[in-house]
């Protein structure tokens, strides 16, 4: 994918042009699709999918609980697209299939992992999922948005997964073995995955991933300590105080929502839900590719 350079180098600030500048490339794909087939066992042709994906699971004569017509189960990792093509051709017109599960993914791709990791803070200080409820809480380097299931143990429907310390594995840049920071909303169950457009194979294939980045992708910037300091003030008499204890102020309002020393955005709004009047909009093109 063309990377998107900004054409100005004050319209940026300057934590951005950071980050950016140390962006080689931008790959969207599927890191996974599972899919159901009404038949017990169809004539998938695994060799030649695995070809373009970097792995292929069927389940033959395994039936989707509580829906029987349902008989056999695919999931497809990191596939590309002539994977899709492929599997469509072979299911054509005989059977019917229907999405259950999918992980559309965002890899920035980096020179190393400690740029991997400045990228991984960032978007933890910048993003911000707004129907996630649930604090953001970190499993071994892996930043989730939610839990990986509900109170009542039902899987949950939504989840956004954000982690550096591995190599992209999207087909696209498979082959490269570049260290990257990678974003992943999986979505699970019909209704979830109707929501966006998701039905069927086919809706895979031409799906649009750059489009649902633009619309998933929200990063918001905070204004400066000194101004976060004022805003925090509970009384006019103490926004009347030096710069330096403004920022002191809103350094320890921060620090309760950090993570190793990371600020976490989404759970600092979580629990402060006027931080939606003091953040300002960042574009996210630059970090989507053009």
């Amino acid at each position: 994918m063309k990377f998107f350079q900004p054409q100005s180098r004050t319209k940026w600030p300057v934590d951005v042009r950071r980050v950016l500048g140390l962006i080689s490339d931008v790959e969207m794909a599927f890191d996974r699709l599972t899919f159901w087939i009404d038949h017990p066992a169809p004539d998938i042709p695994s060799s030649l999918i695995k070809r373009h994906c970097g792995g292929l699971q069927v389940r033959n004569c395994y039936s989707l609980p509580f829906h029987p017509a349902w008989q056999t189960e695919i999931a497809i990792f990191q596939p590309g697209h002539r994977a899709l093509i492929a599997l469509q051709h072979a299911i054509q017109m005989r059977h019917r299939t229907r999405l259950g599960y999918a992980e559309a993914a965002l890899d920035w791709l980096v020179d190393d992992y400690v740029s991997a990791q400045a990228l991984h803070q960032f978007m933890l200080g910048h993003l911000r999922v707004p129907y996630m409820r649930q604090p953001v809480w970190f499993e071994q380097g892996t930043a989730y948005f939610a839990r990986l299931a509900a109170a009542d143990g039902t899987k949950n429907g939504r989840n956004v997964v954000l982690y550096a310390d591995r190599e992209s594995k999207l087909w696209p840049a498979g082959r490269r073995r570049s260290p990257c920071c990678h974003l992943e909303f999986r979505l699970d169950g019909v209704g979830t995955l109707a929501q966006h457009g998701l039905h069927t194979l086919s809706d895979c294939i031409e799906f649009d991933h750059r489009a649902f980045w633009k619309d998933n992708l929200r990063l918001f910037r905070l204004p400066s300590k000194v101004e976060l300091g004022r805003q925090l003030a509970p009384l006019p008499q103490e926004r009347r105080v030096s710069g330096t204890a403004l920022a002191k102020r809103a350094n320890r309002f921060l620090g309760r929502y950090r993570h190793n020393e990371t600020f976490v955005l989404q759970n600092c709004w979580r629990d402060n839900p006027t931080i939606a009047d003091l953040v300002t909009v960042l574009d996210n093109t630059p970090f989507i590719g053009d």
